[in-house]
């Protein structure tokens, strides 16, 4: 139960998560890569290192995992920009994330894979 975090502000779990993550913000035709840092069913953080989408922005969000031999990617993920700040942005789902259940075991793969590089 060490890499669960409970916030004192929020109802639910959150999960820290290594994983690739894309932002695309229609409203500007724009595209913002970085890293998922965590995720709940109703929110996630992700790192970008530079030049973020503003705050109130509606964005669709994927998610790709990378395996050996095949990648994974969960997309469509809508929300909106409620944070951010020098690390990246905060995103509030529209809806509930329904593929919650597969981050567990797929972080524990990613482990294992970026200790191979």
């Amino acid at each position: 139960m060490n890499n669960l975090h409970l916030d004192d502000r929020r109802a639910t779990l959150r999960m820290p998560f290594v994983s690739n993550a894309i932002c695309k913000v229609d409203d500007i035709h724009q595209k913002f890569f970085g890293m998922l840092r965590d995720i709940s069913t109703f929110a996630l953080f992700m790192e970008i290192e530079e030049n973020r989408p503003a705050v109130c922005s509606q964005c669709e969000i994927s998610i790709v995992f990378d395996g050996d031999h095949s990648r994974l990617t969960i997309d469509k993920v809508i929300g909106e920009v409620i944070r951010s700040d020098k690390d990246g942005v905060a995103v509030r789902f529209y809806e509930k994330f329904e593929w919650l259940i597969l981050v567990p075991l797929l972080f524990r793969k990613n482990l294992v894979q970026q200790r191979k590089r």
